[in-house]
């Protein structure tokens, strides 16, 4: 049993790429894993995983054994577990979630929540999500899911379209200039605050597409979504975010959205995950289906943006 546990130390190992990560998973100390691979290493004469800037790369060897162990084990819990199914409210699953800052603040919550009254004991890692390497940190099982405005292109990845969204015009509620519509005049008159280096997002190139020859004045850039209500609640400068949260800040910070004054094309948010076999199938798939759930019942805001600003107006 022991040789047994060791081999469910590489497949953790392989799936997290950190001693910490796996330690975290098997529910282990950090010592007793990095132990464990220790005497792997001493049984197989070979390295099995090399520190690197990315975490532990596997060997060639420590691949190859990953992928005939990952399979044994997954078959081997499913025979010993065959009369036990995954029950939630008794899990301790630790499952990692990429998610913008965007995601952080608007989608995290209601999981929150919603885990907290079925699956109390489940624990959630939230990374940053970088779009352009979400495919490989999954294939990698350095994460398990990643909620954004993604698509998958390899096929051993699973998505699923959890709602479809819209940019909307972010405001104080007492802007001196803007009343209860945006026009396009008005909407270039004022100066705006941009979120740059968000990829998936509107940002500063953005608004070199509106206005023709007189595009909108940007007067300050942010790295990330976090700081965009305080600013927009202390100036009245225009901010353009997704609607569902521009809903969210306007309710918190004393905020109001708007619709645009030019159609822009909306974009899906989706889920996607990586769809092999593990040791945590079953729990990745409860997982799957509650965060759907979840998240394809969040409220948008009460407006049509399949209708042009003329019908709006």
């Amino acid at each position: 049993m022991q040789d047994l546990n060791l081999l469910r130390v590489l497949v953790a190992i392989h799936e997290c790429q950190t001693v910490t990560g796996a330690a975290n998973r098997l529910n282990m100390s950090q010592p007793t894993v990095s132990q464990a691979l220790s005497r792997l290493r001493d049984i197989t004469g070979d390295s099995l995983f090399l520190r690197g800037p990315q975490g532990m790369s596997p060997t060639a060897h420590a691949t190859h054994l990953y992928r005939e162990c990952a399979i044994a084990l997954h078959r081997l819990d499913h025979a010993l577990k065959a009369d036990e199914p995954f029950v939630p409210a008794k899990a301790k699953e630790h499952f990692t979630i990429a998610l913008s800052d965007l995601g952080e603040m608007t989608f995290l919550p209601p999981i929150a929540e919603a885990l907290a009254s079925i699956a109390p004991s489940i624990r959630l890692d939230i990374v940053p999500l970088a779009v352009h390497e979400v495919e490989q940190k999954l294939k990698l099982r350095q994460i398990d899911f990643a909620v954004g405005n993604l698509k998958k292109i390899d096929p051993d990845l699973r998505q699923r379209d959890l709602f479809e969204e819209n940019y909307v015009a972010l405001i104080r509620k007492n802007h001196p200039t803007i009343g209860n519509t945006l026009s396009l005049d008005e909407f270039l008159a004022n100066g705006h605050a941009v979120v740059n280096g968000a990829s998936e997002h509107w940002q500063v190139s953005s608004l070199a597409t509106v206005g023709g020859p007189k595009p909108a004045q940007v007067h300050i850039v942010l790295p990330h979504f976090t700081a965009l209500p305080f600013v927009i609640s202390q100036s009245d400068l225009i901010g353009v975010l997704p609607s569902r949260t521009a809903e969210s800040f306007s309710e918190r910070f004393n905020l109001r959205w708007l619709p645009l004054p030019f159609v822009m094309p909306n974009f899906k948010v989706r889920l996607l995950w990586h769809g092999g076999q593990t040791l945590r199938s079953d729990a990745r798939n409860w997982m799957v289906e509650q965060m759907s759930d979840i998240l394809q019942n969040f409220q948008p805001c009460p407006y049509d943006y399949h209708r042009t600003p003329e019908e709006l107006s």
